[in-house]
């Protein structure tokens, strides 16, 4: 028996793709009040991003390690580098033809637990061969895009009025908020929150919110820049053995083996 499947077109193409990384002394500042050329991502490697954006609906956007920004062509803001010794990946690319989807439309701190691996895949190619070669990076970019569709328009009619929560963790996932205050953003009562987090994600609240932890922590261990209490520290765990346990659990050994 033959089966086929007939595939949906994407609605935009993309192209003239390129990537950088920068790093830059705390203080410096940088302009696009001409608007930007090309549409970009910025994820944060280390330190932290202040831009401030002309005639938008977003007027301030900070951002920091661990943490990934879309900024669309055209828009018009500065930018500066509010720590010593801020590194960040800036991935640049237009579109072809048709339009990216609505939620990057505009300046935005995207929710995206995995957003690490996905923008390490464009300075880190598996295969020598790859470097440079333009369906790699085409597919990584197609991939990253991918994986943010699914993030946003994915998320069930049922379970929309998580997203506050889910945004607030993930941008801020070093914070220890009580479930109470994610519960309070997306105005339920800490019970049905609860209940309902844990049908949609498959965890508690304050699981994913360690497992985004630790995610960034392992990129922070693989950085070089931190030891294991100090990346136990920056991620959010006042409990270093805690920490310990928890990386093991999810990595199958310690931090300090990588």
């Amino acid at each position: 028996m033959k089966f086929q499947y007939l595939l949906k077109d994407p609605d935009f193409r993309v192209g003239n793709i390129d990537v950088q990384t920068v790093s830059r002394p705390k203080n410096y500042r940088h302009s696009f009040l001409g608007g930007r050329e090309k549409h970009g991502f910025v994820y944060v490697v280390n330190g932290k991003m202040l831009d401030s954006f002309v005639g938008c609906s977003v007027d301030n956007l900070p951002s920091c390690k661990g943490e990934l920004v879309f900024i669309p062509k055209g828009s018009r803001y500065t930018g500066a580098y509010m720590e010593e010794n801020t590194v960040i990946k800036i991935i640049q690319f237009d579109i072809l033809s048709g339009t990216l989807p609505e939620y990057l439309s505009h300046p935005v701190k995207l929710n995206l637990p995995n957003a690490f691996e996905l923008v390490e895949a464009f300075f880190s190619p598996i295969e020598n061969h790859t470097v440079y070669h333009p369906f790699y990076y085409l597919s990584c970019l197609y991939g990253l895009l991918w994986k943010i569709d699914e993030s946003y328009s994915k998320l069930p009619h049922k379970y929309k009025k998580l997203q506050p929560a889910l945004t607030e963790m993930v941008g801020n996932w070093n914070e220890n908020r009580k479930v109470s205050y994610y519960a309070e953003l997306c105005d339920m009562s800490e019970t049905n929150f609860r209940r309902l987090f844990g049908e949609y994600m498959g965890m508690s609240p304050i699981d994913y919110r360690n497992d985004i932890r630790l995610i960034n922590a392992k990129a922070m261990l693989q950085s070089g820049e931190y030891n294991v209490s100090e990346v136990a520290f920056e991620s959010g765990f006042s409990n270093l053995s805690f920490f310990i346990r928890l990386y093991k659990k999810k990595y199958g050994h310690t931090p300090k083996q990588g």
